[in-house]
């Protein structure tokens, strides 16, 4: 069964260490799509029963949670033959995130792999069932269309996210190729922004305004939320990386050595009772580290979180969370710290700031 979380949703498991987490609003998003499929179903399969109808709606959400799990594992299989490991999966059902650890010789051109290889395996998906569904002549209907509707969804899944506009993958490739080509990470993320935009207009255009002004009609409310799904998100990012409206002028004056707070670090081995001494004289984040290696952290909501136990006994390698590559970051002003806490505050309660290569503070970043 799997274990829940308040904050950070239903962990089913881990795949190499890291967990494997399902957001609790997949489940709402799971009854609002088979809600909308079913109408279809139920047309297609005339004269089926609804038990039927209601096994082969299942079967498509169940395939669409599937073929998200293994769009998120290809950008974990990648990142990992690249020289970098998830932490982290989390699955929305129509969407996912995989969070990385940290990176060494870590260079552009291998975001752009990492980010693509979920695209990609969506893809194929869609082509080994259609090879299926083409070679597959005496499979009952029931199943065919199951497997024509999940194929299909995961043709819609490889071009959705292969989109050129930050957050989708097509906009985190383009910002690294244009990195690697210029050198300018922030020339990349500015023109994956733009192409963002460019991703929403059109469409508003093909959901909302199309079937104004060429049909006469009013547009289909399943395709108008469909549409503030798909748009919304992209537009907020865009709207956030181009330093549009007030908060991006706030961002700007960020100083985020204002806010730092000390930090010690201990080897892997260190007891428990050596981070509580750190801890207790005065700093807030206790690196624990392997060699020149990080392997982790300990602060004191993860020493409550730990319950009674012999702290002598206990090392602070045995015990310590993991932190992600989202986690560290080099800026300290303006939008690239404000970006950097944005992204640190989804997967960790401190932000690391480095400077010369070497942790001198942390920032809690408000996450739980």
């Amino acid at each position: 069964m799997p274990s829940r979380n308040a904050q950070q949703g239903w962990v089913l498991g881990r795949i190499g260490g890291a967990p494997v987490v399902v957001a609790p609003t997949s489940a709402v998003l799971g009854l609002i799509i088979a809600a909308s499929w079913f109408p279809l179903v139920r047309s297609s399969l005339i004269g089926a029963g609804m038990v039927t109808i209601l096994i082969v709606v299942l079967g498509t959400v169940l395939g669409v949670a599937a073929s998200v799990m293994l769009h998120e594992l290809a950008h974990g299989l990648a990142g990992t033959a690249l020289g970098r490991r998830p932490v982290r999966y989390e699955l929305y059902l129509w969407g996912g995130q995989t969070t990385f650890g940290e990176a060494r010789a870590w260079r552009p051109w291998k975001d752009v792999i990492t980010s693509l290889a979920g695209p990609a395996t969506n893809l194929l998906l869609w082509f080994l069932l259609q090879q299926l569904l083409d070679s597959s002549a005496t499979m009952p209907y029931e199943a065919a269309f199951t497997v024509w509707a999940v194929g299909w969804v995961n043709l819609a899944l490889a071009v959705f996210n292969a989109l050129p506009g930050l957050p989708l993958d097509g906009g985190h490739a383009l910002a690294a190729l244009v990195e690697q080509v210029t050198g300018r990470a922030d020339w990349g993320r500015r023109t994956a922004a733009v192409g963002g935009l460019l991703v929403v207009i059109a469409v508003a255009w093909r959901w909302v305004l199309e079937p104004l002004v060429v049909s006469g009609q009013r547009p289909d409310g399943f395709g108008l939320i469909l549409a503030v799904m798909v748009a919304w998100p992209i537009a907020q990012t865009s709207w956030r990386v181009l330093g549009l409206g007030s908060g991006s002028r706030a961002a700007r004056r960020l100083d985020l050595t204002t806010l730092m707070r000390p930090v010690a670090v201990l080897p892997s081995a260190a007891p428990l009772t050596a981070v509580r001494e750190r801890l207790d004289g005065g700093a807030a984040l206790v690196l624990v580290v392997d060699g020149e290696r990080l392997l982790g952290t300990v602060d004191e909501a993860g020493l409550g979180e730990l319950g009674s136990l012999d702290e002598s006994a206990v090392s602070a390698g045995a015990v310590c969370t993991v932190l992600p590559q989202a986690a560290v970051s080099a800026a300290t002003q303006g939008e690239a710290a404000a970006e950097a806490m944005r992204r640190a505050r989804a997967v960790s309660r401190w932000l690391v700031v480095l400077q010369g290569g070497r942790a001198v503070g942390a920032v809690p970043t408000g996450a739980r």
